[in-house]
């Protein structure tokens, strides 16, 4: 049996989810009205590096643009990247989002939130804009106690397919 989780963000022009992750969770998300930029990252993984969130990490842009209603749908899947990703409203707008499988603490499946540092790391390597891609360096904080994502519409459990 599969679990799935279903949101619904209704965001006022301006407003920002912040950068977050959904480890190996499959998102679909769609704008339903209004205008939304989202911009989303791939860890870049070297070899023989173990994985630290509390440390800054680089991370490379996989997306960085606007999505419009009416527009497709933006899927985000844990072997292909992007899943860190951040949404700023440009106008009022609803997305919808899709998560499968949910949030599960206990299967290692909890929302961090992520800030990006200044362009050079202390190890000293730099931001590299080379072939077009953009490389930066993210890490894990703990967003400042009055952060809340109301949950106003649904607060149940997860569906079940």
């Amino acid at each position: 049996m599969r679990y799935m989780q279903i949101g619904m963000f209704c965001m006022p022009a301006s407003s920002i989810i912040p950068l977050h992750n959904h480890p190996g969770m499959t998102v679909l998300s769609k704008v339903l009205y209004g205008a939304a930029h989202v911009r989303s990252y791939r860890w870049i993984e070297s070899a023989g590096s173990s994985i630290n969130l509390s440390k800054a990490r680089p991370a490379k842009v996989v997306r960085d643009g606007e999505m419009s209603a009416p527009c497709g749908a933006m899927v985000l899947r844990p072997e292909e990247g992007g899943d860190v990703h951040a949404l700023r409203a440009i106008t009022p707008c609803a997305i919808l989002h899709i998560l499968t499988p949910p949030y599960s603490s206990q299967d290692g499946r909890h929302c961090s939130y992520f800030r990006r540092r200044p362009r050079s790391h202390p190890s000293g390597v730099l931001l590299n804009r080379t072939g077009g891609s953009e490389f930066v360096w993210l890490e894990e904080y703990q967003p400042r106690h009055n952060f809340i994502i109301r949950r106003d519409l649904y607060t149940g459990p997860a569906l079940k397919l």
